[in-house]
């Protein structure tokens, strides 16, 4: 037991081996479920308490996280705060989301939403399944991410492409903001410094502002794509079933 909430490492996690596999299925299959009975969810007469509940364990595993960290690391304040990823950044809105129902707060965080996928996709861990940081790092991510679909599918918050504007436009300014403690506190908030195993490795090599135009751009073409595949369902689902 000490051992599985520790951080020494066990089973080494292997990309796209059966484990890896079996997590993207579980993300295809969460959000066909979420879609499937999306219309019994909806009328579903607890269903605030469903969203509520979703919403507080998302915050409960996350502070399991602090905990972890805590105790086998130490905590450090320019690496651990959640404003310093975009992934943190899209589960705070996932969950104010979800307690609120507040479409402007979702708009902004759905197109940030795509971070879980690309980080069950290319993790930056090394363990595997016989560590808790295992199960914290990978079903964190696909929660989140499932939190937005809910209100996607569920309550039809659709975003547009005045969405997607505001979205990465608040980004590109947070960014810019972020490059400011990145360098008094040496920190790599939103990577922004270094890719740290992140595909954004493709960019490294070269000056640092042709590292920082890519990081950004290649964020904003991932995240257009996203919007591609919002508006698909729109018009090939939603405007037909509503």
């Amino acid at each position: 037991m000490k051992e599985f909430f520790g951080s020494t490492q066990g089973i080494e996690f292997v990309e796209f081996g059966l484990v890896h596999l079996t997590l993207l299925f579980l993300i295809i299959l969460g959000t066909f479920l979420i879609y499937k009975f999306r219309k019994q969810i909806r009328e579903y007469k607890y269903e605030k308490q469903v969203r509520y509940t979703l919403a507080s364990f998302a915050i409960a595993w996350e502070v399991a996280l602090y905990i972890w960290i805590s105790v086998n690391i130490g905590w450090d304040w320019g690496s651990n705060l959640l404003i310093l990823s975009l992934c943190g950044l899209a589960l705070i809105l996932a969950i104010i989301s979800m307690f609120t129902k507040n479409y402007r707060i979702f708009e902004i965080g759905y197109f940030w939403s795509i971070g879980g996928l690309v980080s069950v996709l290319f993790p930056d861990i090394t363990y595997s399944i016989d560590r808790f940081r295992f199960y914290q790092f990978m079903f964190g991510h696909m929660l989140f991410f499932y939190m937005f679909m809910y209100l996607l599918f569920v309550h039809n918050f659709i975003p547009t492409f005045k969405s997607f504007k505001k979205s990465t436009s608040i980004l590109f300014i947070y960014c810019m903001i972020m490059l400011i403690p990145n360098a008094i506190w040496n920190t790599n908030g939103l990577f922004l410094r270094e890719s740290e195993g992140t595909p954004f490795e493709i960019f490294e090599g070269g000056p640092y502002i042709l590292y920082l135009t890519g990081v950004i751009l290649l964020a904003a073409v991932v995240m257009y794509l996203w919007f591609l595949l919002v508006h698909l369902y729109e018009v090939k689902v939603y405007n037909k079933n509503n």
